[in-house]
């Protein structure tokens, strides 16, 4: 039987007088300077330095996600921190767990979608294939990951203004052409303009930026994590927990 390699780690080191997060002293390097949250969390899991233009489009994408309003993920969050006040963690947890692929966690799904044009070697080949992934969408009769929204009409704000950011970081990995391409072509198929909405903009975004598809929806987690703790601290101050049941209790009738 094959010796199973012993295990390593490159996240975290201690001695009795230092801490370091990968290569760098946390007291003497980064507490403190011009270390910031969002710098130190992408170099953590990233294991490389983003240069000023991705931190910025990075910190974009974080603010932009952060809050959605009283979606089901929030509404979740809402109703296990009533029933459960003393476990602020389980509420904001019941929470992340609607990060999937309906709501934030679509920019997984276009992410794919994306990467799988930017590996064509031009135009016409990325707009057959383009045409193909719609194809297959609308005859399975599935959401196109990245596209609609039921309340921003003809454009999601959010996506126009990150796609813009894209353009002024000076992005050339090809995401943000292939998700105007695959918009274009949506848009063709159907006969009319659908809006490209803020996770398919982040998913071009986080692609330009290298960041793994499989890695994608960790960042989306931690800002829906913020998000969600502010609902909390809303909860505590002016309760709704209890209204949005009662409101259920008596808006969905008994149908034996």
């Amino acid at each position: 039987m094959a010796k199973i390699a012993t295990p390593t780690t490159a996240l975290c080191r201690h001695t009795n007088t230092s801490i370091h997060y990968r290569d760098k002293d946390l007291v003497s390097e980064l507490l403190g300077g011009d270390a910031d949250f969002v710098k130190v969390m992408a170099e953590h899991i990233l294991a490389r330095e983003l240069g000023p233009d991705e931190l910025r489009v990075l910190n974009a994408i974080l603010i932009g996600i952060m809050e959605h309003g009283l979606t089901p993920s929030a509404i979740a969050t809402r109703e296990i921190y009533m029933s459960a006040p003393e476990n602020l963690q389980g509420a904001v947890a019941a929470g992340l767990m609607g990060v999937g692929s309906q709501f934030v966690g679509t920019i997984e799904n276009n992410a794919v979608l994306l990467a799988g044009l930017v590996a064509l070697p031009d135009d016409a080949a990325r707009r057959a294939a383009a045409q193909e992934i719609i194809a297959d969408h609308r005859t399975r009769k599935t959401h196109l990951p990245g596209f609609g929204h039921h309340l921003h009409k003809p454009d999601d704000p959010r996506a126009l203004r990150l796609i813009e950011m894209g353009r002024e970081a000076g992005f050339k990995r090809g995401y943000i052409d292939c998700l105007i391409v695959l918009s274009e072509e949506i848009d063709a198929a159907f006969g009319k303009h659908i809006t490209i909405n803020a996770t398919g903009a982040i998913a071009a975004l986080m692609g330009e930026m290298g960041i793994p598809v499989q890695l994608m929806r960790g960042f989306a987690v931690i800002s829906r994590a913020a998000g969600l703790v502010a609902h909390i601290a809303e909860e505590q101050a002016r309760p709704s927990g209890r209204f949005i049941w009662d409101l259920v209790e008596k808006s969905v009738p008994h149908a034996p």
